[in-house]
């Protein structure tokens, strides 16, 4: 019997609204560990994805330097203080942080149903190259997230199931 996303997936979800700042956005995903969570509108519908890639990416492009830590953007770390980050008497550092996630956010979000088998899951994750995918109710509404992670946890379960038979 195939094991179902919904099994395996981690809920409730940590997410964020599209007019959330990537000040805010970078805070809970280094408060989390996380690389990325979803985005979802006042109904709870999934309409978007926001990585710590897109806001380094973002911050990259605004400053004109590599950053390896997308909290380090907004705390000033030692990375950005010696990079000029003013231009006409505003600092940088400060649009950045309250640029909106929906500035960033990637809108064609690859996810799952609730029903879908978890092998479906692996593959999209395989071949699409992704860490985390969304899975949503049947109404598109965010219900859970399976990461990496759940699926190695869900391996090793059914490893050690067949291991005690």
């Amino acid at each position: 019997m195939a094991i179902l996303a919904k099994e395996v997936m981690t809920s409730p979800v940590i997410s964020v609204k599209a007019d959330t700042s990537l000040k805010r956005a970078a805070e809970i995903l280094d408060e989390n560990r996380f690389s990325g969570m979803p985005v979802t509108d006042d109904e709870e519908r999934l309409i978007g994805v926001i990585s710590e890639t897109d806001i380094l990416r973002y911050t990259q492009q605004i400053i004109g330097q590599p950053l390896r830590d997308p909290h380090q953007v907004f705390t000033k770390g030692k990375e950005v203080l010696h990079v000029d980050i003013t231009h006409r008497g505003v600092e940088v550092i400060e649009l950045v942080a309250a640029t909106t996630v929906e500035t960033l956010m990637t809108t064609e979000v690859i996810s799952v149903k609730e029903n879908d088998p978890l092998q479906k899951v692996s593959m999209l994750m395989y071949e699409q190259g992704i860490n985390r995918i969304p899975v949503t109710d049947d109404n598109e509404k965010l219900s859970g997230i399976i990461t990496r992670a759940d699926l190695i946890r869900a391996m090793v379960e059914k490893w050690e199931t067949i291991n005690q038979k």
